[in-house]
């Protein structure tokens, strides 16, 4: 496990959206106090006689920035930068670089040895892990402690610092911008078929099955659970429409998992054989869409809309529209909707016609549900730096609650307001043709961000309309999460191999549960482990042992 020292508790910091950075030191200052904390003035002078201390000169800071270049920005005329300068005590010296082009300046600095003190914004996969092995950056191990970086402590928990490492060693801090990693996803059903049937939400799988069971004797023409192999423009395998229910078993498709070192794969455990007889049944008995292995999103929401679909998994912010186009599509019915077919904007109303809900418990009372990787890209500093430690504390210091508001949201009551307890972003302070507020500055809200952290923006589901942020909240908070141990590791037969694996699953999955032999599940474990997998488990605690330093 991770070796941090804890006083306290120290937060991570992070630059994500449009704003990335790299700092630089400013040979303005090179005491080792953090820019909170200046050091104290000379024994005998007027500023120690008088009990007080001189203020530090500020950090200078490059700001290796991504910008929509085609917009008009003056950063000298930046009200929220020059909040955020006051407010760490830095100057920040942006350097303008295209959206597109972010990735490629920040390597040839880095190739160049132009390395910056700070680094943001660097993708852990590939740039993040070479340069540090090449000594690139600063070992941070023995700088985080509870006394000196309780915020990063805070934002980033061991188990994840453990992922971070490289050698053993902990090179940078990783970040996350919105609402933090998580899971996305959500189990829906029609309200109105759930209150006609006179039936609570499910808590459980038994729960589901037996309402499933019910509202297909109500209406014997309703689909009671729907799915589909791929959502709009992304790759989706059709087993994923029944996350909800491999869950309850403690298993979920496409996720190793690791204890003592020791790598498996969920796609070959007994459970997923359980789970498959399970939906084998369901399927048997009417409860699952005959099409599942072949429609589309669009074809489900077809389905939906006309009123012949109950429940399915699905993405956290289609519900809003969902719900609208099944008001519109009922109205139609009645003869009731507008002439243009048209309704207003009802993102900020109650969900009407849908229920949402996270994971279904098994008969343990547990379940899964498969999150995303907890961090893409990661803060690193110079191993060249002139003091790391004031280059640190700029970091952990953004990380107090009172320095993301302002990082993240601007400058209260000018760029947000708090409105009956919840955040409300002013969404007309700038005029979209000039980029400038009535004052003539620019606000470069979530630009200058040093620092979101892990554990997401706070108060950011009140930033969002409230059907979204009523969803988001569902699936975000599923207290069931767990993250695919491979993540972060090396394993060339992975790269090699999984896909072709994952389709052979895909086939033999589909085909059991529309009634195939349950036999072969067993014979598609062995075939995994002969055609690849067996290697791929192997390389994975190999390189887990690595990164451990072991």
């Amino acid at each position: 496990m991770v070796t941090i020292k804890r006083n306290i508790s120290m937060g991570m910091l992070a630059a994500a959206l449009a704003g990335t950075v790299t700092l630089t030191g400013c040979g303005n200052d090179n005491g080792e106090g953090g820019a909170s904390a200046p050091p104290p003035a000379p024994a005998g002078s007027a500023s120690a006689a008088a009990g007080t201390q001189a203020p530090a000169a500020p950090y200078e800071i490059k700001f290796l920035k991504s910008q929509d270049i085609s917009k008009p920005y003056d950063y000298t005329k930046d009200a929220v930068l020059q909040a955020i300068e006051k407010k760490l005590n830095v100057k920040i010296i942006p350097e303008m670089v295209d959206l597109q082009q972010y990735k490629t300046k920040l390597n040839l600095k880095m190739a160049g040895g132009d390395i910056p003190d700070v680094v943001v914004k660097i993708d852990f996969a590939d740039d993040f892990q070479k340069y540090a092995q090449q000594g690139a950056f600063l070992d941070l191990t023995p700088l985080l402690n509870e006394k000196d970086t309780p915020n990063i402590l805070r934002e980033v928990p061991p188990e994840v610092f453990e992922k971070t490492k490289v050698n053993g060693k902990i090179y940078g801090l990783p970040f996350q911008g919105g609402p933090g990693a998580g899971y996305r996803w959500n189990l829906a059903m029609r309200k109105d078929y759930l209150d006609s049937a006179g039936a609570a939400i499910p808590k459980t799988l038994d729960d589901y099955y037996n309402l499933l069971k019910k509202i297909k004797a109500a209406k014997p023409d309703l689909i009671p659970l729907g799915g589909y192999t791929a959502q709009i423009g992304q790759p989706k395998y059709a087993n994923n429409s029944f996350d909800h229910i491999f869950g309850a078993f403690g298993v979920t498709p496409g996720y190793f998992t690791e204890k003592d070192g020791k790598f498996s794969y969920y796609d070959i455990e007994p459970k997923t054989r359980e789970a498959l007889q399970y939906l084998q049944k369901m399927y048997a008995e009417g409860l699952i869409d005959k099409e599942f292995p072949t429609i589309k999103e669009e074809q489900l929401r077809a389905k939906l809309y006309s009123g012949k679909l109950f429940s399915w998994m699905g993405w956290w912010s289609t519900p809003n529209d969902y719900d609208t186009q099944i008001e519109a599509n009922e109205l139609k019915k009645s003869g009731k909707l507008a002439a243009d077919g048209s309704l207003p904007n009802q993102v900020e109303q109650p969900f009407k016609y849908l229920a949402l809900t996270g994971s279904l418990l098994g008969s343990d009372g547990k379940a899964v549900a498969p999150a995303g990787a907890p961090f893409a890209q990661m803060t690193a500093i110079s191993a060249k730096t002139k003091d790391p430690k004031r280059a640190l504390s700029i970091l952990e210091n953004s990380l107090t609650l009172e320095n993301q508001m302002l990082t993240i949201w601007g400058i209260e009551n000018e760029d947000y307001k708090i409105v009956d307890n919840k955040l409300k972003m002013v969404t007309d302070i700038v005029d979209p043709k000039t980029q400038v507020d009535k004052n003539g500055n620019y606000r470069g809200v979530q630009s200058y961000l040093v620092s979101p952290g892990l554990k997401g923006w706070p108060r950011y589901l009140e930033s969002v309309p409230l059907r979204n942020a009523q969803a988001l909240d569902i699936a975000i908070n599923n207290k069931y999460q767990i993250t695919d141990a491979s993540n972060y590791l090396n394993s060339p037969s992975k790269v090699e191999k999984l896909t072709e694996l994952n389709t052979m699953r895909d086939s033999v999955f589909t085909q059991i549960i529309m009634g195939g032999d349950i036999k072969k599940f067993d014979d598609f474990v062995e075939k995994w482990k002969a055609q690849g997998g067996a290697q791929i488990l192997k390389e994975l605690e190999a390189s887990f042992q690595k990164k451990a330093g072991k």
